[in-house]
Order: structure tokens, then sequence, then C-alpha cells
């Protein structure tokens, strides 16, 4: 009886083997994780340096797709839970669940078992400093920068927090003098609490001062311009973060393509004055770009831009920008710029310019010249002011009420004033916003003191914030405007005034199409504006993405007057291609609870906001 037994087990397993085996090698189509409830799937994969290839990327992006061995498998689990480990998550439990099998096609998809479990917390953080002579309180300086550690007591523990913070701690002390400062870390780990205290040790070292700047690697921008850009003085106390700063001001001038600030320190001696060595590569003092594209709304379109960078010494710069297209037939302008204007942070410029607009609503040719005066309080605030003077040539509708009284098919009017305008932006990427906010405020008055032929205020605002749901980014927007007019027959010019629908605006219309109208049926334009937009981007595949969206907004002829019974809706969807200029988008948008207007096609480049 007992052979029986082993030779039937012999005989299944022999039959059971050529199964067991057979997925091996097989392409791996998907990977899905359950119970990862902390650390998502793209996270995952792009730390276990994985990979889901689709039919379609391997088809069009030749990519290799992973193949499946139960080896090589069974390593990737062992790295998943190093990864949770170092995501403060000692006791995860990983395993592979029944493969998905497809034989005809000979591929499988993964699906991995996470059991997280509890992650260790931090009990408590703590600085001691070594030394007995020329060092800050420990405790008091402990509480200036912990809103600036990435570890916080109650938070969970991460490896990558805890070296981040131990870099952090010593670069203070090498803000404050001390050069040579070190720092290290000791972990009190509790298994039973699942806490851990974290206690930063630092070795400041000797007191050190900046000594003389080596400059090299410049060719026509000179010594001497340069360091007018340090924020340090020979002899001054070592200051790291002043060092800092200088990169990123010599790197702000857009006269560099490489910089480097390198303090010559010598830990073995510990030197004092630290001499700094400065190396800069000049980016090319003329460049050129070129372009071409096509978009519904303004058909084909071409632009050259050309940059003279060091423009009569130091870093100035001019910019010669031309620009064609069905909306603007021509634009020309030219650029002067002066940064450091009145200080580190502000800026100047001149810019006259011709420009042709030709808008569904209007055909006018403008010559003029802009002033402005820019300042950045932070990396994402920025305010601005500019000053204006505006020739203007309205070509006229036939039959155009507003002017009825004119014998020429020309309206010419000079246009002068200040604009007043701020932005608040951390949302990134650049192209594809997925995270943060961007918030503008404008306001423009014309004529009054400035003198001009109509005299008006106009102000708007525009918020849109981005949020990523795992690989799905939701963004949403909001805008509204109102123009007040101090002259007894109310007119604003038409290139002032609001207009709705479009590619980037209500894609339930086309351009300038929602609002008021002219008899004609022509756009008119309006003084108050209301625009809301949200969409929902989600990947595809590859670079392709697809989004939907819902859109409302009007525009209205009186000055500050919102009827929301008046609304005009739209939804839509549309397709992503990623490129190195941005998105090209194709979207269609639809009208709701409107039977005279059909759907809207749209090709552009970039995201709607």
């Amino acid at each position: 009886m007992h052979y029986r037994m082993l030779l039937f087990m012999g005989i299944f397993f022999l039959a059971a083997t050529p199964r067991l085996f057979a997925q091996q090698n097989y392409e791996v189509r998907k990977i899905t994780f359950v119970g990862n409830k902390t650390l998502k799937k793209d996270f995952l994969l792009d730390k276990m340096a994985l990979q889901e290839v689709s039919w379609l990327e391997k088809t069009f992006t030749k990519k290799e797709p992973y193949l499946y061995s139960r080896e090589l498998t069974d390593l990737y689990l062992e790295r998943l839970k190093k990864i949770y480990q170092t995501e403060g998550f000692l006791n995860v439990e990983a395993s592979l669940l029944p493969l998905i099998i497809n034989e005809k096609k000979q591929t499988v998809k993964l699906v991995i078992g996470i059991n997280e479990g509890e992650p260790i917390t931090i009990n408590r953080i703590s600085l001691k400093i070594n030394g007995e002579t020329h060092k800050p309180d420990a405790d008091s300086l402990l509480r200036k920068i912990s809103g600036k550690l990435a570890l916080k007591e109650g938070k969970r523990f991460r490896d990558e927090a805890l070296e981040q913070d131990t870099r952090f701690t010593e670069d203070i002390f090498r803000s404050l003098g001390f050069a040579y400062s070190s720092s290290t870390y000791e972990l009190n780990l509790n298994p039973q609490k699942l806490s851990t205290d974290v206690r930063y040790t630092v070795s400041p070292g000797p007191v050190s001062h900046i000594g003389k700047t080596q400059i090299s690697g410049n060719q026509h921008v000179s010594d001497k311009f340069i360091q007018k850009q340090l924020k340090y003085e020979e002899g001054d106390l070592y200051d790291k973060s002043r060092l800092d700063k200088t990169r990123q001001n010599l790197y702000n001038l857009q006269l560099f393509r490489v910089v480097s600030v390198l303090p010559e320190r010598e830990p073995e001696t510990q030197k004092s004055p630290i001499p700094v060595k400065i190396y800069i590569e000049e980016a090319p003092r003329l460049s050129t770009r070129f372009g071409a594209g096509y978009g519904t709304e303004d058909k084909f379109r071409t632009f050259l831009d050309l940059n003279y960078r060091g423009f009569l010494g130091g870093a100035r710069n001019l910019n010669l920008y031309l620009k064609h297209s069905a909306l603007e037939p021509y634009s020309v302008r030219l650029r002067w710029a002066q940064p450091r204007f009145l200080g580190t942070n502000s800026n100047i410029s001149v810019s006259p310019f011709l420009i042709r607009n030709k808008e569904p609503g209007y055909d006018t040719r403008t010559f003029g010249v802009n002033i402005p005066l820019g300042y950045q309080f932070t990396p994402s605030t920025t305010g601005k002011i500019t000053y204006y003077l505006e020739n203007v040539q309205q070509q006229l509708e036939q039959g155009d009420s507003e002017f009825s009284d004119m014998e020429s098919d020309k309206f010419l009017y000079d246009k002068s004033g200040v604009l007043l305008s701020a932005l608040f932006n951390n949302s990134k990427p650049a192209f594809s916003p997925a995270s943060g906010v961007n918030f503008s405020l404008g306001y423009k008055i014309n004529g009054y003191i400035f003198g001009s032929d109509f005299s008006y205020t106009q102000l708007w605002a525009d918020f849109r914030t981005y949020q990523k749901l795992g690989s799905t980014v939701l963004a949403f927007r909001i805008m509204a405007g109102g123009i007040s007019s101090a002259d007894s027959s109310g007119f604003i010019p038409v290139e002032d005034r609001f207009y709705s629908g479009g590619a980037n605006s209500i894609r339930g219309w086309n351009r300038a199409e929602l609002g008021p109208k002219r008899e004609s049926g022509t756009p008119l334009g309006g003084k108050s504006i209301f625009e809301s937009n949200i969409e929902i981007r989600v990947p595809i595949v590859w670079r392709l993405s697809m989004v939907a969206f819902f859109e409302t907004g009007n525009v209205w002829e009186k000055q500050y007057t919102y009827n929301f019974n008046q609304l005009g809706y739209a939804a839509g969807s549309g397709l992503r291609i990623e490129t190195p200029i941005g998105p090209v988008r194709l979207d269609v948008g639809v009208p709701l609870w409107n039977e005279k207007k059909s759907a809207q096609l749209f090709i552009s480049v970039g995201q709607a906001f």
C-alpha cells in the first residue's frame, strides 16, 4: 500500500510539473496589488524596477515585456518587502496569488497580496550637539527647525526621510558658520509599541569664514559682473545657504548653462578661511527657436523667436518674436529686458509691438509699447505693474449698430493705462500639472489720469487646482471678471471685452460664441464673465491619456452682472498625447440642454487649463 501511494504521488507530480512550469517566460501583461492601503501601485512598481507592458506598448514603442519566472518573481517579492520596511512597515507580508493565465496569447497577470501590518511611528525626536564652545542651544534650535523636518512625532517612520533630516541638520550648522559639521542619528526602537525615538547628533567643528573667490570659465561676462551677484563677501562667517543662493542667483540670469559654486573645504585640516571656486559655462549669446503647427482655432501657425543674451553688457536681454496664425495674421514684438532692476528679485522691460488680431468678434491692428516692472516675492509668487500705450485701428463690420453714425469702415482710438497683476503658481509639472494651485489676479485702469479716448476699469480672477488621485488627475478651474466704464457712452474697446467659448474655455461652443451677439450673429463681447471647468485626466497607455470634462459659463453685456439662470453647460471627452512641447489634444464638447447647438471639435497643443 505504501509503495502504491508513493507511485501515485510520483505520477501526479510528473503530470503537474509541466503545468507548474508552463508559464515560465510568458509575458507579464499586468501586475495588480491587493492590500496596498498606504503605498500606491505606481510607487511600488517604480521602486521594484518593474513595469507593465501592454500589447500596444510592445507593438508601437518596442518596449520589452517582463518575462515571468517564479525564481525572479520571488526576488521581486523580497524586494517589495524591503521597500515596505524602508517605509516603516517592518512586519509586512507579501505573497504571489494564483496566476491569471492566457495560454493562447502566452501571457500572465500577476496578483500580489500584501498585508502591510501596522507601521512604526515616531515617538520622540531630539537633538544633541557635541562640543563645548560656540554652539547654539539644542532644544531651542530643534523648536525652530522642527517644522522643516521630514519626520514628525506621531507620524510614520521612513528611511528616506531619516536620511533627508540627517543632511538637513548638518546643513543647518553649515549655514551658521560651522563648515565642517557632521550629523549622525540613533534609533531607539520599541517593537511592542511599534514606535521609535530618533536622536540626531551633530558635531559642529570649528567656526569657519569664507576666503577668496576664484572665477573661471567665463568668456564674455566679466568677473566684476559675476562678483556683483555674490550673496557673500570675503571674511564673512561661513554660510552654506548663501553659497546656494549665489549659485541660484547666477543661474537665474539665464546667461549660463552651467554654474558651480564650490567651497574648497579640507576636512582633514579644517582650514579657515575657506576659498570658494566658481566655475561657469556661458549659454550661447544668440539663440533661435522656430516652430509650426496646426489647431482648429488658429489654423496653420508659425513663429520665430530670436534671443540675444548680454545685450549691451551685463544680463540685459534683447528678444524679437514673430508670429503668424489665423487669429494673429501678423505679430511683431521686440523686448528689451533688464534683470535685477531694483534688487535681485525685480526686473523691467520695454516691449514695442505691432499686432493684427482677427477674432470671430473683431478685427484690429494695434501698435504700442508695454513697460512691465516685475517682482518675485517667492519662488511661487510674482507681481507685476505694467504701463501700456496703444494705438488701435478697428475694422468695422458692415451694419454694426454700435457704429451706425460712422461713415468710415475704420475706427481709430488710443489707449493708455496701467495693469496690475499677481500670480501664485506652485502647480507642476509645467505642461501637464498634476498637483498644486495656479491663481492669477488682474486689475486694469485705462484712461482717467493716463489719458485715453475711453476710461474704464477691468477686474478678473482665475483659480485653478490640480489633485492627483492615484494615476488619475482631477483638475478644476473657476474664473470671473467684470468691467466698469466711467464714460457716458459706456463703450469698451472690443479687444478688452470678455468672450467665452472655445478650446480653452467652454468647449461646447466655438471660440467666443457663447454670450451676446450682434444682429449679424458675430460675438459682441460683454462686461461680465463667469466660467467654471472640471476635468478628469486618466492615463491609458504609453503617452496616451483620456479626459472627461464638464463646464459652465456665460458672458453678459452689463457691468458686474451675473445671471446664473443663463449659464451655458457643456460636457465632453478627449485624448492627449504627451510630447516634449506639451500634450497634443483632441477634444469633443457637447452643449447640454441646448437643442440648437451641435458638438464641437478642437485640436490644439497644451492642456485646456
